[in-house]
C-alpha cells in the first residue's frame, strides 16, 4: 500500500502484516446427574448455538471440547471454548449470558469461566 512499486534490489523488501486480536474465552460447564457422553453432547448444543455459524452471537466462534482434569467431586466437565473475533461487538460478558441461557435449557450448570490470552 505504501512505498515504491519498483524494489531497488540492492534494498530489498520488509513486509509487515497484523489481523486484530483474538480473545480467547472459555466457560467450563457440568452436568451433575449426567454421562460423561451426556454432557459432551449436550454442551455441543450449547457451544453451537453460541457461535455466529450456528445462528448464536455476530463474531463468535465455539468449539466443545471434554476439559483434561476437570472432574470436580467426580463430575463430567466440558469446556466451551470461544474466539471472540471483536469484543467491542459482542464482548464475553454476553457470551457468558448467552452460554448460561443455553446450559440451563440443557440441564447444565456453568462452573466458571476464564481467559487462556492476555487481553
Amino acid at each position: 500500500d505504501l512505498g515504491p512499486h519498483q524494489v531497488d534490489p540492492r534494498l530489498g523488501v520488509v513486509t509487515v502484516g497484523a489481523v486484530p486480536w483474538v480473545t480467547n474465552y472459555n466457560v467450563l460447564l457440568r452436568g451433575a446427574s449426567l454421562s460423561e457422553a451426556d454432557v459432551l453432547s449436550r454442551a455441543r448444543k450449547v457451544s453451537s448455538a453460541t457461535s455466529t455459524r450456528g445462528g448464536g452471537l455476530p463474531e463468535v466462534e465455539t468449539i466443545a471440547l471434554p476439559h483434561a482434569g476437570f472432574h470436580e467431586n467426580d463430575l463430567p466437565g466440558v469446556e466451551v471454548a470461544c474466539n471472540l473475533l471483536d469484543v467491542n461487538i459482542t464482548p464475553p460478558e454476553q457470551v457468558l449470558r448467552k452460554v448460561e441461557e443455553l446450559a440451563s435449557a440443557q440441564a447444565l450448570d456453568v462452573v466458571s469461566s476464564y481467559y487462556t490470552n492476555k487481553r
